[in-house]
């Protein structure tokens, strides 16, 4: 089976993995949210993934119009009655007139197949938005510089099929080239219409973006859920085998010499066959504890999630790789902190690096992101994000601290840091233990090394 298709450009500063300066991930109106893995640099915006609704519908179709938002483009063709207004009081012989009703078609025609055309080539439209232009140019042999009345149409086509890192750039030039016309021509028409074309073609093409993004945040929260249930269940599988493989071969050994000393030595079958019972029982409890310890959340379990999280945002991540034993409760705690800190750097930081550390009873978030005053989360109201957080820290006589974290230019980023009470884990012997916990690796890390790794 052949690897999928990488849409990434290999743009130098796009991402940290193509060797060039970082570019920071927060999303403005001037500022765009680079592309993910698997994304398409020159699909429309307007085009829709349809990630939540079974995928696109083929192409050509009213469906799949529909999906492009037809709607948008058909509710828009209501106020191509000013421009046919303008027609009717400037054109008055028969055969001005038929010109003048096929151009209007035309466009009504082209305008209204927007949302058909958004899967085409980038190539195929540009031609498309090409077409538009030259008939929308046509009419001005007939209205004059009544033409800008289609102005908005085509800066709300710009922005809809061409991508909006060029497309925001031509619908300033399309609004500054109307505006200029109506200075030379002395008219104001144009003018005004340069305004709402700009306003107008900006919003649109912002909405899309902003569309862009919320869908790719979704898939990577897909695919850190995804990521999360295999790594759960390789955990399984090595905590399964290390119990079971064990166990089953003591109960296979012992099993067969108990057959072999029956009527030879029956007190010694029957003291193999009690010590099957035995290993069968405690394998029993043991695995009844790993079923358990499925549902529970471990900090480094979460610290390994977190990893994939991260590099699936395209955020460099920089995590221990193994940790101290903690009491489970501990563990508990500062595997909620690693969920929340981690959640709160992909939606809202804008980092484009993140470290984790972990010592004795307490894990840090440091991220390079938008930053925030050094807060102490104690006693709030509020039950969710970083607050909820530091209440359920707080029950567990743990608390929540948040301070300056990386350097980022102007200033720093956003550290969280969680600290929770720690007593030894005591060991069969009486003493804590001193070797370090492996952290469970995620599925995708044997062909994906961690970019702070790199």
């Amino acid at each position: 089976m052949s690897a999928p298709l990488d849409y990434r450009e290999p743009r130098p500063g796009r991402d940290p993995a193509d060797g060039g300066p970082a570019v920071r991930r927060r999303w403005s109106l001037l500022r765009l949210e680079p592309f993910g893995e698997f994304e398409d640099p020159h699909a429309a915006p307007l085009a829709n993934r349809c990630d939540d609704e079974g995928g696109p519908a083929p192409a050509w179709t009213l469906r799949r119009a529909v999906q492009n938002r037809l709607a948008m483009f058909v509710f828009g063709l209501v106020f191509m009655v000013f421009p046919a207004i303008t027609f009717a009081q400037l054109v008055h012989t028969p055969g001005r007139i038929a010109v003048a009703v096929a151009q209007m078609a035309a466009l009504v025609v082209l305008y209204a197949g927007t949302s058909l055309v958004a899967d085409l080539s980038l190539r195929a439209r540009c031609a498309y938005l090409g077409a538009f232009a030259a008939v929308m140019a046509s009419t001005a042999f007939l209205i004059g510089f009544y033409f800008s009345g289609f102005g908005v149409y085509f800066a709300i086509m710009i922005a809809s099929l061409v991508p909006w890192r060029v497309a925001r750039g031509l619908v300033v030039v399309w609004g500054v080239w109307l505006a200029l016309l109506g200075l030379i021509t002395a008219q104001w028409t144009p003018v005004f219409i340069a305004l709402i074309a700009v306003g107008i073609g900006w919003a649109v093409g912002t909405g899309m973006e902003q569309g862009r993004v919320a869908a790719k945040l979704r898939q990577v929260e897909l695919r850190a859920t995804e990521l999360a249930v295999v790594s759960e269940r390789e955990r399984i599988a090595r905590d399964l085998h290390d119990i079971l493989g064990h166990s089953l071969t003591a109960v296979s050994i012992k099993a067969g010499l108990a057959g072999r000393l029956v009527g030879i030595d029956d007190a010694g079958a029957r003291a193999q066959i009690a010590d099957v019972e035995a290993i069968a029982r405690q394998a029993l409890a043991d695995v009844r504890s790993t079923a358990s310890a499925m549902r529970q959340v471990r900090l480094a379990t979460e610290i390994a999630s977190a990893r994939s999280v991260l590099l699936a945002a395209g955020i460099t991540a920089e995590a221990p790789s193994a940790l101290d034993p903690l009491p489970e409760s501990v563990s508990e705690l500062l595997g909620y902190a690693v969920r929340e800190a981690v959640t709160n750097v992909v939606r809202h930081s804008g980092a484009t690096r993140c470290v984790i550390t972990a010592g004795p009873g307490t894990v840090c978030l440091a991220d390079d992101g938008i930053g925030l005053g050094r807060v102490r989360m104690r006693g709030r109201s509020d039950g969710s994000g970083l607050r909820g957080l530091g209440q359920r820290l707080e029950a567990g006589g743990g608390e929540l601290v948040l301070e300056a974290g990386l350097p980022r230019d102007g200033g720093h980023g956003l550290a969280v840091r969680a600290v929770v009470p720690l007593q030894p884990v005591p060991e069969p012997g009486g003493a804590p233990s001193a070797v370090a916990v492996p952290m469970p690796e995620p599925a995708d890390r044997a062909a994906e090394p961690a970019r702070g790794e790199r």
